[in-house]
């Protein structure tokens, strides 16, 4: 007796054929993806560059904003630039702008990189921050660099529907 074994030749051709299909749609997948956040990342960095550079910080005022008034929506993503100045005799260390607007408005989500600022200079820094669902008001809130409440600001926050 004698068998043939042309299934196994059909087998390995198959296999090689999806292995090719599935390497593939994970190219595909990727590259889509990548564009998706590439977008994103592109739209952001257009808000960030069109959005004023704030004053030079001295030392009656060591904190200016790029806008001291926002105008906005619930879920809306906000940019604003930070200038801040040193006016201590020690290195601030991962220094960062935060706003508290209360326990009636937490913002919750606020995207900022901490920088070290050296004595008597300044840095600009570009915060993300997300408008919560809150109702439609004026609110009156603070940016201060975290860990450092005497060097703040105030800023209104006008949400509108």
């Amino acid at each position: 007796m004698r068998f043939t074994k042309k299934s196994s030749l059909s087998l390995s051709v198959n296999a090689i054929v999806v292995l090719i299909l599935a390497i593939v749609m994970l190219g595909l997948g990727l590259g889509f993806i990548k564009g998706m956040f590439g977008k994103v990342s592109g739209q952001l960095e257009q808000q960030i560059s069109a959005e004023p550079n704030p004053s030079a910080p001295f030392a009656g005022e060591p904190l200016t904003l790029s806008r001291e008034t926002l105008i906005t929506r619930i879920g809306e993503r906000e940019i604003i630039k930070v200038s801040i100045l040193n006016p201590t005799d020690a290195i601030l260390n991962n220094a960062k702008p935060v706003i508290d607007c209360g326990t009636e408005f937490p913002i919750t989500e606020q995207k900022v990189n901490p920088k070290d600022i050296a004595q008597g200079k300044a840095v600009t820094f570009a915060m993300v921050a997300t408008i919560p669902a809150v109702p439609a008001n004026t609110y009156l809130c603070k940016m201060f660099v975290e860990g450092k409440p005497a060097i703040s600001k105030d800023l209104t926050i006008r949400i509108s529907q």
